[in-house]
């Protein structure tokens, strides 16, 4: 697997999340994505926080959503 190919999934793995029914375990899977792709240094450590960055604030949206759809 090359870079771009692990940066392409990873986007389209937190784009996938703002229609999550399962946000918690969806975030955990994809941050495992993150950790991994980082540990076998397919990725450096300031693009994987970025990608962290970005799930999180995908998560705090879907999870914002799902709560409001409850109440």
């Amino acid at each position: 697997m090359n870079q771009h190919t692990a940066l392409a999934r990873l986007g389209l793995e937190i784009a996938k999340m703002k229609k999550s029914c399962t946000p918690v375990p969806d975030r955990t899977f994809v941050m495992g994505m993150i950790e991994m792709a980082e540990f076998a240094e397919i990725i450096n450590t300031p693009t994987a926080n970025r990608y962290r960055d970005a799930l999180d604030a995908k998560f705090v949206e879907r999870n914002t959503q799902l709560k409001e759809a409850v109440a």
